[in-house]
Formats: structure tokens, sequence, C-alpha cells
């Protein structure tokens, strides 16, 4: 790869999103930000990262960026499509320049031979030529008799209405504390001990990982005896074909972590005029004074607005809902159908008081918003490959799952914002290769940070606040940081410090059917080390009796009333019980997104200044 590959020692814990939220606290204008999470970037900036990650999702972008007719195309299509945004989200002529710059450094990141380059933000990665034609062929064909079970036999994960099959899903047949039983030990395992706060930790459940060594040379081997939920013998192929997948995944794992490693994120794109943090939007750093007859005016004509607005909304679902009838009344004239009123848009109110009350500031006091440097400056060259895991052994987490929609069930309704497993799983990073997709509309694959509060200028700063970072008072420290697009042949690799949320997509064709088929690696923490598949047996009932019930000596030598003894006092974990871990299982970890949701994602934003 054309970034340098150094060895460097490792973090003992790499940076993860379990963080008790800390409350409010006041930061003097030249401190730094606490580094268990990112300093907030300002809208404008996002939007420069937006802009560069729909370059670089064009064909062969590294080569036609460096067309200057290209290049001057792209200023003016940027241009042209955001002539009707606010001031503050206009990218500016040094803005432009930036980006174009910068490019030159993203295309040294990216490997040629693998396709692995950065993807909308940093920490986050992609390729879409990573795996080869002939391992996807053998990850198809291994696959294969997963799919082909008989319906009796399918997985349709619980609650997601018959459309996402588990193929192989890690909350079936997981460590159950207290019941699963050490291979070496003999004795059931109890949880991990962790200075993490225990509402991140399950007192019942592990997803159960398997562990794969990294050569030298880069090869990965299987080390544990088989893979969670994939019967090593009917499934040789499966197993034989994943280590193959992780080698390929294994570098991208490995910047990764090599960006969590770095203690500070990189650095900003803008000039922020030799200050940590960008300044007052306002040349006297006070919002201007608004009359109080201004501020009655703006009331008063915000709330005639509104009033025609409900007005227009009413009369137009009116006119929808009759249409609506008359057409029900032309199809249904029977006595025993009954009509039922459609779903229909919830009113959106325009908050016309903010708009004429910011428009007014405006006016008397021109806003000054924050512009980048005014060339690339080396931003991106702390982005090094510094992370090695070659020689080390590693545990992965394993799942394939098919979303299939059909015409009765045209639609997948996205996701939500998550992070995957809980403290148990100790994951830091996950990979998701999307290695077949059939009839469906374009998907996308979401990422929000958690961030640190912005530093505000002035009591009540709310106009600067939210023209620079859309943050108001109390509002979350939460931003949306970009997206991947999910085509068939991508691979994505990102942290687990980031939420993420996959969008809404449906049938292409809304009469024949449409799939899409994923395989995920969950990482985790090269630092700690956590039961798997080497120290703890299948538990999967019917894999242990075939197991028995085929050997020379049971067949032979052990008399029937001995056989049924040890059945008697066998204690495997059947399909049916195996079910009904899932489900609490699954319930815990709905709390637990919640919590994560609360303590990391949902800090408000306080605008007090004490």
């Amino acid at each position: 790869m054309s970034a340098t590959h150094e060895d460097a020692d490792m973090p003992n814990r790499f940076k993860h999103p379990f963080t008790e939220s800390q409350g409010w606290v006041y930061y003097r204008p030249d401190d730094d930000d606490p580094a268990d999470k990112d300093t907030p970037l300002t809208l404008i900036e996002i939007r420069m990262c937006a802009l560069s990650a729909a370059i670089r999702e064009k064909p062969e972008w590294w080569v036609k960026f460096r067309d200057e007719a290209i290049r001057a195309k792209w200023r003016e299509e940027i241009k042209e499509q955001q002539k009707d945004l606010h001031r503050s989200l206009q990218l500016t002529d040094d803005m432009l320049n930036y980006i174009i710059g910068e490019l030159e450094a993203y295309a040294a990141l990216r490997d040629p031979e693998t396709g692995i380059e950065p993807g909308p933000y940093e920490r986050i990665w992609k390729s879409d030529n990573l795996i080869s034609a002939s391992l996807k062929a053998a990850l198809l064909s291994a696959v294969a008799p997963l799919e082909s079970v008989p319906e009796s036999e399918r997985d349709w994960n619980p609650g997601s209405d018959g459309k996402v099959l588990d193929l192989v899903h890690p909350s079936l047949y997981p460590v159950v504390y207290g019941c699963t039983v050490d291979r070496i030990s003999g004795k059931p395992l109890q949880p991990r001990p962790s200075d993490v706060a225990r509402i991140f930790k399950s007192e019942h459940f592990q997803w159960l990982p398997s562990d794969f060594h990294v050569l030298d040379d880069g090869t990965v081997r299987l080390v544990s005896p088989y893979i969670n939920n994939i019967h090593p013998e009917d499934h040789r192929a499966l197993t034989d074909v994943i280590p193959r997948l992780l080698e390929r995944a294994v570098p991208m794992f490995e910047w990764v972590l090599s960006d969590l490693a770095r203690e500070r994120q990189l650095p900003t794109r803008l000039d922020l005029k030799g200050k940590k943090f960008p300044g007052c939007v306002w040349p006297d750093e006070e919002e201007p004074r608004v009359e109080s007859e201004k501020w009655q005016e703006f009331r008063n004509e915000a709330n005639r607005r509104e009033a025609e607005d409900r007005e227009r909304y009413e009369q137009e679902k009116d006119k929808v809902l009759d249409a609506l009838w008359d057409a029900w009344q032309d199809t249904n004239p029977g006595p025993d159908e009954k009509w039922v009123e459609p779903p229909y848009p919830e009113f959106q109110q325009t908050d016309y008081f903010s708009r004429l009350y910011n428009g007014y500031m405006e006016e008397k006091q021109k806003p000054v918003f924050p512009d980048s440097k005014p060339k690339y400056d080396g931003g991106l060259d702390t982005m090094r490959r510094t992370v090695s895991l070659r020689g080390k052994t590693l545990q992965a987490i394993v799942k394939l799952a098919n979303i299939i929609l059909v015409p009765e069930k045209p639609e997948y309704t996205g996701g939500t914002w998550h992070v995957e497993g809980m403290d148990n799983e100790a994951i830091v990073a996950t990979f998701i290769y999307y290695y077949d997709t059939d009839n469906l509309t374009e998907s996308t694959l979401s990422f929000r940070n958690a961030v640190n509060e912005p530093r505000y200028h002035v009591q009540s700063d709310e106009y600067c606040m939210k023209h620079l970072y859309n943050l108001g008072q109390f509002e979350s420290c939460a931003q949306n940081v970009g997206h991947v697009i999910t085509k068939q042949g991508r691979c994505i690799a990102f942290p687990k410090i980031y939420q993420h949320l996959v969008s809404p997509f449906r049938l292409a064709d809304p009469t024949k059917p449409g799939y899409r088929k994923i395989l995920v690696f969950f990482l985790v923490d090269p630092n700690i080390t956590i039961p798997s598949a080497t120290t703890v047996g299948p538990q999967q009932a019917a894999w242990v009796r075939r197991a028995v019930e085929s050997t020379d000596y049971w067949q032979t030598r052990l008399p029937g009333e001995l056989r049924d003894m040890v059945w008697e006092r066998y204690d495997g974990m059947t399909d049916e019980q195996a079910k009904a871990f899932r489900k609490e299982l699954m319930r815990e970890r709905t709390l637990t997104v919640q919590t994560v949701e609360e303590q990391r994602f949902g800090q408000g934003f306080n605008l007090c200044e004490h």
C-alpha cells in the first residue's frame, strides 16, 4: 500500500462507546476537548466532507480529478446546486480549492491492488474490488446449502416481518453465563471483569467468537475447532472460505485500528485564525439586539403565516380524503365493507419566527462565517497504517444474513441508530461485505458520531451555534458524519464508536422478488480476550448427539440403558432453548442501544454560562 505501514504499540484498549454521560462541564475557550470524544465539526466542514465523499464515489475518481476540465465542471455544478442555500452553508472558492487539493492525498492513500480507500469520514474505509470473483463464487457456493433448507427450518429474524433471513447469527447459541461451560476449567462461565459501567454489560449473555491467527505473510487460519452456528462437517466449505474472507478484511481492520490509535482526530480544514475553535460569527462577538416592538411584530407575523399554512393543510387534506372516499365507494359498494381513513402526512410547521428574527439580525450586522484554509495543507498526513495484526490471534464474530423482498412485501423500512453488541463482546470494529444484490433500489449505511459540546461565545449564543453546528439548547451533541452507498461487491469497515443506520430500500421492479446478501465480521478488541469457540465446545445438542452416536463405541459397546442414562444427564442446548435465549438476549440489547443513545449520543448541549 502506498501509505506507510509501521508497527506501533496498540493502546491498552481502543476507544469504545460505553462511556457514561459526565453531565454538563464548563470548559474555557482555550481548554482542550476531552479525548474520549471528537471535537464537533462545523456544518460547513461536514459539507466539505460530503462533497469530497461524493467526488470519491465517482468511477475512477483518482484519475478524473486530475483533469482540469472535469475539476472546473465540478466547481460549476456545486455552485449551481448551492445558490439557494443559506450563506452559512455555501462552499466558498477557498473551500472548493481545499477539497480539490485534498483529493491528491486521498489518491495516495488508496491502494490500487485492493481498492481500499478512505470513506466519507475519518476511521471509515471502503473497497469495491477487495474480494476476487473466485472468492465471491466460493462464498456463494458455500452459503447455498444454508439457503436451500426447507421453509420450516428457515430462521427469519424475529421482528423483521419475514424479510431478514438469518443464516448465521451470533444471537443463536450464545454464551449463557452460569450455564455455558468452559472446556478447560470445566466450570460454568461468568462475565469477565471490566472497568466499564454495569449499564453497558450483560449479566446473562455473550456472543461467541472464533479465534483466527494472522500469519506473518498475512494469511489467516482458523484456530478454533468451529465457527458458532456453522457445522464444521456439514458446512466444511463455508468453514474453509470464511478465514480467506477475513484475510482480505484484515488490512481494512488495520486502517480502522490505526485511526483509533491516533490521540486526536484529523486537523480541521477551516482557517481558525490562530484559535482552537471557530470564533463568533458576529463581528462584535455578541448577537445584535432586537427591540421589543420588533420581537412582537415578528411573533404576530409568524402566527399569521402559521395560521394560513394550517388552513391550507386542512383544505388539501379534505380534498385528498374526499377523492379517496369517492374511489372507495366506487369499488366497495357492499354494506359490509368498512371505510378506514388512510394515514396522512402530519402537518409540518415552518419556524417563521426564527426566519424573521434571524433575517432582521443579519440585516443589522452581517455575520462572518468561517472559511477554510486557502488550499490543502497536509491535513491527511497523520493517516498512517501504524497497527499491524500480523502474527496476532484475532477473535471475530461471524454473521451471514439475507434481506429478501417480494411483491407482497416490497419494502425494507430501514434500521435504527445503534452500535453492535455490549461490553461483553468488546467489539472494536465492524466489516461488512455486500456480496450479492438483485432488484433493489439504492441504499446507504449512515454514520453518527458523539462529539464534545461546541464552545459557545456568549450566554445564549443561539444564532451562532445553530448556524455553525446546527445545535440548539439541550439538543444532543451527535453529528451525522456521512454515508456509504451499499452497492454489490462493496466492503466497508468502521469503528464501533460510531452509530450506524441502514436506510430504507425497496424492490426496483415491484413485480419481481429481490434480495441483498451480507457477510459481517465483528472484530473483538485485539487487546482483550473473551470466551471463544476455542474454549467453549459446541452447545448445539443436536450436533453433540449426532457426533456421539456416530462413534463405534456408542454403537457397538455401550448398552442401551447406559445410552439412555447419558442423554438423561446431558445438559446441551436444544434449538427451542436457543431461540428462547435469543429472545431474552435481543430484548436486553435493545435496552443497551437505548442506554448508549442516552449516555453517549444523547448528551445535551447547554448554552448557559456559569
